[in-house]
């Protein structure tokens, strides 16, 4: 299992030089909320955790990364970081000093990906920026072979958002910079967002679509604002869904049709399968096109709690 905390050593590095790289916010001083400053670098260091971990996926799949603390200077916040490498038992990587390499490559990398985040280079998709990855993992030569690969686009575009939700955290005079020793600090730009539907775009190779399939759904959740979707349970299964029988959405909304947790819907469901580019499961999207019967939960008949015209209740077309 790879390791999710931040070490914190309490050596003082001689110089910011023994660290690998920087994370530099310069606040405004005197505004906004003062625990936003801390909370940026929170969520932006575990974003670059998550980081780290899927661009070692790019050198070898056992390597796991592990940030340690070498030294937080003041004033602003800058919040120097060191990289620790392990690997578990594989003979590949034995007989060779490979930290040192793959230490560099992981700076390198995230300096490539924060300038594709900020769209620096235009219409760059996660595809070609794990193509650059790639290429970068293979400088390191800790194989000897041509056996890299692109970290993985789904977890990218994760992280993008993830990080993207850490930048609105911080006000108009604001910075956030990342630093390392061989390249010019890089601003992360605060005006660059990416939608959802930017991401899901880039991270989606195809979809299948099944139109139409008779289901049960037993409902967790409805939605009275007809809004929002639909939680629903199918056999141990947790799905969200939108329900696109306007009439029958009509008649829930003006309390001609009697539907509490726990009841089902016999429906007509089309579903819709997003797989990626290393031919993962993306999402999967679920759309009741077609309520056909409220199936009322057993135990509310046993009880006797439901009056006989609830029971007999039934949507008309």
């Amino acid at each position: 299992m790879m390791n999710n905390e931040t070490g914190i050593t309490t050596r003082k590095p001689d110089t910011p030089g023994d660290a690998d790289f920087a994370i530099y916010i310069n606040f405004k001083k005197g505004e906004g909320n003062p625990y936003r400053v801390f909370k940026v670098a929170e969520e932006v260091i575990k974003s670059f955790q998550k980081l780290d971990r899927a661009l070692c996926v790019s050198v070898d799949s056992t390597i796991e990364p592990l940030m340690m603390l070498e030294e937080i200077e003041t004033g602003s916040i800058k919040i120097w970081l060191k990289n620790a490498l392990t690997s578990t038992d594989d003979q590949a990587l034995k007989d060779i000093d490979w930290k040192p390499a793959v230490g560099k490559y992981l700076v390198r990398a995230k300096y490539a990906y924060i300038n594709w985040a900020n769209k620096s280079e235009g219409n760059v998709t996660l595809v070609e920026l794990g193509n650059e990855i790639k290429k970068i993992a293979a400088e390191t030569d800790v194989k000897h072979l041509p056996d890299y690969a692109p970290p993985p686009t789904q977890k990218l575009a994760v992280i993008t958002q993830e990080l993207d939700v850490a930048k609105r955290e911080l006000i108009d005079g604001d910075s956030l910079q990342y630093i390392s020793p061989d390249e010019p600090p890089l601003d992360f730009d605060l005006k660059v967002y990416w939608s959802p539907e930017e991401l899901d775009d880039m991270s989606i190779k195809e979809t299948t679509k099944f139109d139409n399939m008779r289901m049960n759904l037993i409902v967790k959740k409805p939605d009275y604002l007809g809004a929002s979707k639909w939680d629903f349970r199918h056999g141990s299964k947790q799905i969200s869904a939108s329900i696109h029988d306007d009439q029958w959405l009509i008649d829930f909304q003006h309390r001609n049709v009697d539907i509490r947790p726990g009841d089902a819907i016999r429906c007509l469901v089309s579903v819709e399968n997003s797989y990626g580019y290393d031919n993962e499961l993306v999402k999967e999207t679920y759309t009741v096109t077609k309520v056909e019967e409220v199936l009322i939960e057993q135990a509310w008949k046993q009880d006797g709690l439901l009056s006989d015209d609830t029971k007999n209740l039934d949507h008309k077309d």
